[in-house]
């Protein structure tokens, strides 16, 4: 899997919903604010190294923006987080309305359901489920990157107000699950 194909499926799913006018400020954090070094070193367990865009402005959506922040273990430098033993990326997405960014979590979900289905899929879904118990609408996306192990990896993908976002994590060989919906959880902390 690229970090990339996931980023990039992501951003594209700001294109299914167009502009919305009249509308407020929305709040604003960074993601490496949300998910410190410290933070992320805790969930992953070892020194890490980050890589990070503070504020990226949608180019055809101007009315909003993506912070994301990625921790790789120290040294490591790659777009292909598959084989990397530990691994925490932290997106968001900041909407005008609620409205707005509860659309595109819907579109998002389609889109994930669609690629399950599609043998021209970058990578394999296992499963597409709805995550529950927590202050926000979640659902997560179990891939197998690597056809020779049994590891599979956890997209979470969440939306609260006018924030929405990505968070996913896995120190192998633990279950990638547990550990994403423990960072979304102090993720979710963080937001109004």
């Amino acid at each position: 899997m690229k970090l990339r194909s996931l980023r990039l499926l992501s951003i594209a799913m700001l294109l299914v919903v167009g502009p919305i006018a009249g509308a407020a400020e929305p709040f604003d954090i960074a993601a490496c604010a949300a998910v410190t070094m410290t933070d992320a070193e805790k969930f992953i367990g070892a020194p890490l190294d980050v890589t990070k865009i503070d504020k990226k402005i949608m180019i055809n959506a101007p009315w909003t923006h993506d912070s994301l922040c990625t921790y790789l273990p120290r040294g490591i430098q790659s777009d292909d987080p598959a084989g990397i033993a530990r691994f925490l990326d932290v997106s968001l997405r900041f909407f005008p309305t609620a409205a707005a960014a509860q659309a595109i979590h819907q579109a998002t979900m389609e889109q994930f359901r669609k690629m399950a289905g599609s043998p021209e899929a970058p990578f394999k879904i296992i499963a597409i489920k709805t995550v529950e118990g927590l202050p926000a609408s979640a659902f997560y996306v179990e891939i197998q990157t690597d056809p020779n192990s049994d590891f599979k990896s956890v997209l979470i993908t969440f939306v609260k107000d006018a924030v929405g976002g990505a968070v996913s994590a896995w120190k192998k060989p633990e279950a990638s699950l547990e550990l994403s919906k423990a960072v979304l959880q102090h993720v979710l902390t963080k937001l109004p």
